[in-house]
């Protein structure tokens, strides 16, 4: 064990935001993931092992495994779930948010956590280790208690169903610039009731994916291609002046907070096609339990 981290109150300051991000991107939820830290070093309270030697991988695997059972459960859970069911965003609203602390990587971007929800949560564990924290095969193999030709076999095959996904979006590429100056315009457009011109801003195969979770009116299922999608934007539209929309980092890219009084009542983020600089998919998630994170604003 670190001779500098003795006590579990060190240890939560050292280790407390690289456990939120694991556990974030395994559930999709900050509240949750939020919990799972602070049951994670309650229970350890007493049980403290001076013997391990990676204490970061030994942190690393109780959290994995917390979040492995609370995805058995979830899933269940969203079975029953009223319409679509989108991960929880984070939103960046000041300099000082607590995104500052969390470390970020491509594979926080809010798309990628709902291709997330497509892969078992052993393959998303292996992949979020892999791919986003950069651990070792040989790490992640003992963390599962597999073999590393196992966990490799796993991180190749998720690669793969990833790789095959993003192929023609690309949205990792649009450079934060061309984001904001994109992103203003939606906004202004919805703003200003002008919501056809942002035809050449949405690709002819848009999807727009809205998450109501059955406490606010949202479509029920993903709205395809743009003639529809539209007609959607232009239901949120007419919610104008009484929402007001601004520019915010959803996921460390950039997104719109709605708010009504100045309490965030909706989030929007996107998907690019960085080839035809143009909004492949679009997520707004309404659900009120899922904003309960973001801080009232002033009016």
């Amino acid at each position: 064990m670190d001779p500098q981290i003795n006590n579990i109150e060190d240890l939560y300051i050292t280790y407390k935001s690289h456990l939120f991000s694991i556990a974030y991107r395994m559930l999709g939820s900050s509240s949750d993931a939020e919990d799972m830290v602070q049951d994670l070093f309650i229970g350890m309270h007493g049980y403290l092992n001076e013997n391990i030697n990676n204490m970061k991988s030994y942190l690393s695997k109780m959290m994995i495994n917390r979040c492995l059972n609370e995805l058995k459960s979830a899933r269940k859970k969203r079975i029953s779930y009223v319409g679509n069911w989108l991960p929880e965003p984070l939103v960046q609203l000041t300099e000082e948010s607590p995104l500052d602390s969390i470390e970020r990587q491509d594979t926080i971007s809010y798309a990628f956590l709902v291709l997330m929800e497509k892969l078992t949560p052993l393959e998303r564990a292996v992949f979020i280790l892999r791919e986003a924290f950069a651990y070792e095969h040989s790490e992640i193999a003992e963390m599962f208690n597999k073999t590393e030709v196992n966990c490799r076999k796993i991180y190749s095959r998720v690669k793969k169903k990833v790789d095959l996904s993003t192929e023609k979006n690309d949205y990792l590429m649009m450079h934060p610039a061309q984001e904001q100056e994109l992103v203003t315009r939606f906004i202004s457009a919805i703003s200003n009731g002008n919501v056809q011109s942002l035809v050449d801003l949405l690709t002819e195969d848009v999807i727009l994916i809205a998450d109501g979770g059955g406490k606010v009116s949202a479509a029920a299922v993903p709205v395809y291609l743009r003639e529809r999608v539209l007609k959607i934007l232009q239901a949120l539209s007419s919610k104008f002046p009484e929402t007001k929309a601004q520019l915010v980092e959803v996921n460390d890219q950039q997104g719109i907070l709605l708010t009504k009084d100045g309490v965030p009542s909706g989030v929007i983020s996107f998907e690019w096609d960085a080839y035809k600089m143009a909004v492949q998919r679009i997520f707004i998630v309404l659900n009120p339990d899922k904003l309960k994170h973001l801080s009232p604003l002033s009016k």
